[in-house]
Formats: structure tokens, sequence, C-alpha cells
């Protein structure tokens, strides 16, 4: 299944603890620091979201996004004002909302999207076909919920 990304934002709510903006560089340009790997890379906001730069409300939701991610009002999509320009390490990052490891701490797979599993393992993907494609529960926290904990059981540690 190719990718098609929803615009949910998750894969970018927690990265405001890795991105770190050094200097604002005026014209919506800025240094931006990788915490960890001490890269800096120079971002600008794209002129067609510029409109939803000031606008902080997303980080009630998620304090810890990314300091270039925003919720646009017209859709309600999660956007990256500086997507055009954005880091190697966002360039390279691929959406998973759990990642799934075996009992020996082996990538099994991924939960893409809303509820595709991207699995690298042939034994999660019979279990997830078994047990967990045909759950129906509409709330999306809920489904994680139960997903996590049948996984678990099944000797496989989840991160969310």
């Amino acid at each position: 299944m190719p990718f098609f990304c929803i615009r949910c934002g998750e894969c970018c709510s927690q990265m405001g603890d890795v991105h770190v903006v050094e200097e604002d560089r005026g014209g919506g340009r800025f240094l931006v620091a990788n915490r960890y790997t001490g890269e800096r890379d120079e971002v600008e906001i794209d002129p067609a979201l510029s409109r939803l730069s000031p606008d902080r409300r997303l980080f009630e939701r998620w304090p810890m996004a990314c300091p270039f991610l925003r919720e646009d009002p017209e859709t309600g999509d999660i956007v990256c004002i500086v997507h055009r320009t954005r880091p190697e390490i966002c360039r390279e990052y691929r959406c998973w909302r759990l990642l799934v490891l075996d009992a020996a701490g082996v990538r099994a797979g991924r939960v893409m999207e809303r509820r595709h599993l991207a699995a690298d393992d042939p034994a999660l993907k019979a279990f997830w076909e078994e047990k967990i494609a045909g759950i129906r529960e509409g709330d999306i926290d809920r489904w994680d919920e139960q997903v996590i904990l049948l996984l678990k059981g099944a000797g496989y540690t989840v991160y969310r």
C-alpha cells in the first residue's frame, strides 16, 4: 500500500524536543538545531502558509510539537509551515503511529496512517489478520489501546 499522508500531525507532535529554533533570521527564515545530532539547518516559512505562522493554538494540545507545526483552521489539516525547506531528518522520516518490536527487540512492523499495518515480520502480519484487522472501534485512541494490549499479550513491545 503506498503511503498517503492524512495530515494528522502525529509524526511531529513530539518533535519540539528535537528541533530548537536558535535564531530568527527575519523574513520567515530560521536557524534550527537538532538537539540530538547538533545539525543545524536554515528553514523558511512557505509563503503560501505564512498566514498560519502566528497561530499557536496547536501547542495547547501538543506542547512538545515541532515549532513549525500548525493546524489550518480552514481545512483542519495539520501542516508543516517549512515543509519545502525542512531539515534532512524530516525528509527521511516515515510516518508511523505505533512501532511494534518482536521479543528480540527487532522491528516487526509499524501502524501507519489510521490503521494500516506495514509488517516486516510474517508472524505479526498473520496475528494482525487474525486478531486485530476486524476490530471496529471508532475512537482511534481506544482502538490503539485495544491493539496495544493484544500485541503486548502476544509478546510484542509497542511504542506510541
